[in-house]
């Protein structure tokens, strides 16, 4: 399952702050835990941006919730040009979340991949 992004020169990410070029693939290369719920991606752009994983494992629900434990949280994998939990990648999420931080308000709008 390939987890990096394609875009169009319109699409919307085009409007947040972290601007992605026009078909540029974007992937995590590695990781670094920080603090908390907080990752340093480093990207294959050279790029590197801290993501505070908080808003997004707030939804999680069910079983999959045992990754919000600060224990298992730590124990993400970079694989496969993403980050990811649990060693069948139950809890991924899109790299253009990741990259460009833009987290939707809406439920129905925000994309999280649960296996």
């Amino acid at each position: 399952m390939e987890q990096s992004i394609h875009t169009k020169s319109k699409g919307g990410l085009q409007k947040s702050k972290h601007k992605i070029k026009a078909a540029e693939k974007i992937a995590v290369r590695a990781a670094a835990y920080l603090k908390d719920f907080e990752i340093l991606l480093y990207f294959n752009n050279g790029e590197q941006r801290i993501v505070n994983f908080l808003p997004l494992f707030s939804k999680l629900s069910g079983t999959y919730t045992k990754y919000c434990l600060p224990e298992n949280f730590k124990k993400f994998i970079v694989l496969n040009d993403n980050i990811y939990w649990g060693k069948n990648e139950d809890v991924i999420f899109p790299v253009a979340i990741l990259y460009t931080g833009v987290f939707s308000k809406k439920p129905k709008e925000e994309i999280l991949y649960i296996i």
